[in-house]
């Protein structure tokens, strides 16, 4: 039995795992391993701690969550929030990092996004935005995702919020492919530089 709910202080370690495992698909240019030059197993700690925040409007904190869980048991969950709702998500991000990291390593990281700003697209005021989905591995296959995608337009109902934004590699055909499944749209690309053929991809889908 499949349950969706919003997440809650005591999920602070799960979502830092989903977080995480959110961006080790592979086909990631940029993530928060290549960052800040760590592996996902040293950068748990820090990003546990980081996300116990109640700043809501961006991806880095568990205010943002919904978890799905599956007889009980925690299994995937997906970020959801309002862009611009309590201010800019990207300077809301900076400032939940600032908690996690000192300012060194948080400088560092800018300056590693600041190489790839080719592929930076810009969120749209007054969107629904998803980002950090993933599936504990041993739970995939389960239609958790459905179930969660289907939540997410509820909270987009809920935030009077008629659109939906979701960025994906280029290169991550299957995603994208689900995510056309579900109605969604691409709208945008943006090629990196340095990567050939991959890059950023902007989908949207109206409700």
């Amino acid at each position: 039995m499949i349950t969706i709910k919003q997440a809650e202080k005591k999920d602070c370690s799960f979502i830092a795992k989903i977080i995480l495992l959110a961006e080790s698909t592979g086909y990631e240019i940029t993530s928060y391993t290549k960052m800040f030059g760590k592996t996902m197993d040293e950068l748990l700690p820090a990003f546990e701690k980081m996300i116990d925040n109640e700043t809501d409007g961006h991806p880095l904190t568990y205010k943002s969550y919904l978890v799905a869980y599956l007889d009980g048991e925690p299994a995937s969950a997906i970020s959801v929030y309002k862009e611009g709702e309590n201010g800019d998500s990207n300077h809301l991000m900076t400032g939940a990092l600032m908690t996690g990291f000192d300012r060194k390593s948080v400088a560092s990281a800018f300056g590693f996004l600041k190489n790839h700003n080719d592929i930076s697209i810009q969120k749209k005021q007054n969107t629904l935005q998803i980002d950090c989905v993933a599936t504990l591995p041993e739970f995939r296959g389960k239609g958790l995702l459905k179930e969660l995608m289907k939540a997410a337009e509820e909270k987009a109902k809920q935030l009077h919020v008629n659109e939906i934004e979701i960025q994906v590699w280029k290169k991550n055909e299957a995603a994208v492919a689900v995510y056309e499944k579900y109605g969604y749209k691409i709208v945008q690309e943006m090629i990196s530089n340095k990567e050939g053929r991959n890059g950023k991809i902007l989908m949207t889908k109206k409700i």
